[in-house]
């Protein structure tokens, strides 16, 4: 099924939440600018304004997404909030229903990513960097959570930008240390990787930068031709292209407070883009639930399939 935005009319901001779509499993994390599920009933983010670094709850405008007509616990909007100052966002909050849902938090002042840039409302969460593959960078943590090491299975799933691809850089990333673990990246080629330990899985290359894009990146170990499986154990679909590779793998995960968002390394390897949604879920979402996931947040973040 061929989505294009242009032709998507006045459905772009009506789908539902993509968590409550049938059969759709509950995510261990869920953040977004915009309501992932009906269910929830906290606020969307929080961020803090340049000028005095007075911090306020954004709420969801008209319960739907974030816009700069979104109310603030500061009271009024965020538009009235901010003006023309810069808004960064320390918490990004986690809307999924699990018992264990940690929030995306970033306490570092000057690598806190930015929701508005002087007045102006981005395209997403934008995550600066100075430039450069060794260059750090801005990132969320999500503090006190790993992926599990047993099972095996997970599904990540990134939807934003590239601002360009002059260099590579992380997106999600669960490392105990440099190779040991889970993440995904995009590469120098405009190409998008899914690293399991030491088993790489890259996309097809040439992705327009500075488009809205979706990533969903999955591992099933079952699927695996050692384990009995169809040789499709990794999977990456970037913009409804699918890519898969037979890896029989295990995680290797010791520490639990590796886990970020838009980062391989604090150090290095620094996302140059805006992120606007971003799902993990400790299993492989089926292969029908990942079309219908992608083609949900195609329609609302105008993405062509």
């Amino acid at each position: 099924m061929i989505i294009r935005p242009s032709f998507s009319g006045l459905f772009e901001k009506n789908v539902e939440p993509p968590l409550d779509i049938s059969g759709m499993p509950s995510a261990r994390l869920a953040y977004g600018l915009r309501k992932l599920r009906s269910g929830y009933a906290g606020a969307a983010l929080r961020i803090r304004r340049s000028s005095d670094d007075t911090e306020t709850d954004v709420n969801f405008y008209n319960s739907k997404e974030v816009t700069l007509n979104s109310t603030v616990s500061a009271g009024g909007t965020l538009r009235d909030f901010v003006g023309s100052d810069t808004a960064y966002v320390t918490t990004w909050y986690n809307q999924g229903d699990l018992a264990t849902a940690p929030d995306a938090t970033q306490t570092t002042t000057s690598k806190q990513p930015e929701l508005i840039s002087a007045g102006a409302f981005n395209k997403g969460i934008k995550f600066v960097t100075a430039g450069g593959y060794t260059a750090a960078g801005d990132y969320f943590q999500v503090n006190s959570y790993r992926l599990p090491n047993s099972p095996d299975d997970f599904t990540l799933v990134w939807v934003g930008q590239v601002f360009d691809y002059t260099n590579a850089g992380g997106i999600i990333s669960n490392l105990d240390n440099y190779n040991d673990g889970a993440e995904t990246l995009y590469l120098t080629d405009a190409s998008f990787r899914l690293a399991l330990d030491a088993n790489d899985e890259d996309s097809a290359g040439g992705y327009a930068a500075n488009a809205n894009m979706s990533m969903i990146a999955s591992y099933d170990r079952a699927r695996a031709s050692a384990q009995g499986g169809d040789g499709k154990s990794q999977i990456v679909r970037i913009n409804g292209n699918e890519t898969t590779k037979d890896t029989n793998e295990d995680k290797h995960i010791g520490r639990t407070d590796r886990f970020r968002i838009g980062v391989r390394k604090i150090s290095n390897s620094p996302l140059n883009g805006a992120c606007r949604e971003v799902f993990v879920w400790e299993s492989q979402l089926s292969d029908t639930l990942q079309v219908e996931l992608e083609k949900n947040m195609a329609v609302y973040n105008e993405i062509n399939l």
